[in-house]
């Protein structure tokens, strides 16, 4: 494996972590809503982490193409239910 994508599976792997901590911290308030997101983003970290193949990188550039994908779709739909005429 390159020196670049272990660099990238590392940085991926603290950011998965920080984002466990953040829902973590936040479950404890709005554990109902938080919580499924904490479930999540953990075993996508423990997937991120253990995985230390040449796919990983290729299934993570996946999810972050359908996850940006989404959540253009997200916010399309948001607006368009926003600022719907009356």
């Amino acid at each position: 494996m390159e020196i670049q994508e272990k660099d990238t599976l590392f940085f991926m792997t603290l950011a998965a972590f920080g984002a466990v901590l953040a829902s973590a911290l936040a479950s404890f308030l709005q554990w109902i809503v938080v919580l499924p997101l904490t479930i999540g983003v953990f075993l996508l970290m423990i997937l991120t982490y253990f995985l230390n193949q040449k796919g990983t990188i290729h299934l993570s550039e996946n999810a972050e193409k359908w996850a940006m994908i989404l959540t253009l779709v997200a916010f399309i739909a948001a607006f368009i239910y926003l600022y719907r005429p009356v």
